[in-house]
């Protein structure tokens, strides 16, 4: 969609990746060392290139054209920070040809700088079918795409989980916060693939257990809220550990900021669908299952007898295969060894109840509570 680039600037740095944290990080650094290369009298200018709707595009557009075409009268460089710019993101507005025009005209305005510009470039989020930027990359000193390859089915973390997991330990350590070995992962896991969200997390955590404390996994349940396609509560984690007295003390933490038992519903019979599954994956003789989860290699050598008969890869509480294998494996398997397969269908029916009660304007905790008395009090 745009012309071929002959112009080159002093120093051009492009990023860009789904991953706000990492663009911003490299961006920023690369910016400090422009302005720093420039010296002390070069003119600085940072352009924020987020759209919320297509009638931004041109205002935008005439902001960095004015920026690249106006040079300090005594001569001095420019750096120029094109920042958070949304243009690829894959929404509507995005797609549209009035944006996609001034994209390209901007694009190619880095042909008309000269050696006294320096410009940096950071593009997210980014939707990895659009190849706009690539026309840059030839002329580009820094060309970086943040972008991340999905697990294979036999690997149990992904390259932007294992990423995570080093920045939270790092984060941790530079905190002076010590920490139980599982806590990167069970944070990564829950918060989702935000890396800024998981580092304000990790503070949250430190101020939580005070300077030099330690962090367990349990604080990071009890803390952290769900994010993404997280679908954690307190109280279902305590059913899965199959603890009646945590699981009522949870219940009055989630009724105390809730009025609706619906949300934490909806999430336990995610939770026990997942279940379902695994025990009977177990009681078939498919899988071996244990109080901390599923041994390394058996979820993948029942993936390759059974995945077909589950249908779409496509993530879904009704397919146990298509989960993130560390948190099947680990998270949510060893509640399974606590309950037999009658026990958590009668739990899914239960839960259809408590929907029932809900919806006929009954107390929601009374039948909640009931529910998880029910279920961890009694064992068949």
């Amino acid at each position: 969609m745009t012309s071929e680039i002959k112009g080159v600037p002093d120093f051009l740095a492009v990023i860009s990746g789904k991953d706000e944290f990492l663009v911003e990080e490299d961006a920023l650094k690369f910016y400090r060392e422009a302005v720093k290369k420039a010296g002390s009298d070069a003119d600085t200018q940072i352009i924020s290139a987020q759209i919320t709707r297509v009638e931004d595009a041109l205002q935008i557009e005439r902001e960095f054209s004015e920026a690249v075409a106006t040079l300090s009268m005594f001569g001095g460089k420019k750096v120029i920070w094109l920042r958070n710019l949304n243009w690829m993101s894959g929404a509507r507005h995005s797609n549209s040809d009035e944006v996609e025009e001034s994209l390209t005209h901007m694009l190619e305005l880095v042909a008309k700088s000269n050696d006294k510009v320096s410009i940096i470039i950071s593009a997210s989020p980014l939707d990895g079918r659009r190849k706009d930027l690539q026309v840059l990359k030839p002329v580009a000193n820094e060309f970086i795409v943040h972008t991340f390859a999905a697990p294979k089915p036999w690997e149990s973390q992904g390259e932007q989980t294992i990423m995570q997991m080093a920045k939270v330990t790092e984060k941790f350590k530079k905190l002076g916060i010590k920490f139980e070995p599982d806590v990167p992962e069970v944070l990564v896991g829950r918060v989702g693939e935000s890396t800024r969200m998981v580092l304000m997390e990790v503070e949250k955590l430190a101020i939580y257990v005070g300077p030099g404390g330690t962090v367990k996994a349990r604080d990071v349940l009890f803390i952290v809220p769900p994010f993404g396609d997280g679908e954690f509560f307190e109280p279902i984690e305590a059913f899965a550990a199959r603890d009646l007295n945590w699981a009522l003390e949870s219940l009055e933490r989630y009724f105390f900021n809730e009025s609706s038992c619906r949300p934490l519903i909806a999430a336990l019979q995610n939770r026990i669908r997942l279940l379902i599954q695994i025990r009977s994956l177990a009681d078939s003789g498919d899988l071996k299952i244990t109080a901390t989860g599923i041994p390394k290699g058996q979820l993948e050598v029942a993936a390759g007898r059974h995945s077909a008969t589950f249908g779409s890869a496509t993530k879904s509480s009704a397919n146990v295969f298509s989960q993130n294998p560390w948190y099947l494996t680990t998270q949510v398997a060893p509640a399974a060894f606590h309950y037999t397969l009658s026990e958590l269908i009668d739990l899914q029916l239960g839960c259809t109840e408590c929907f029932d009660i809900s919806n006929s304007g009954g107390d929601d905790e009374v039948a909640l509570r009931a529910l998880f008395l029910r279920a961890l009090a009694v064992r068949r």
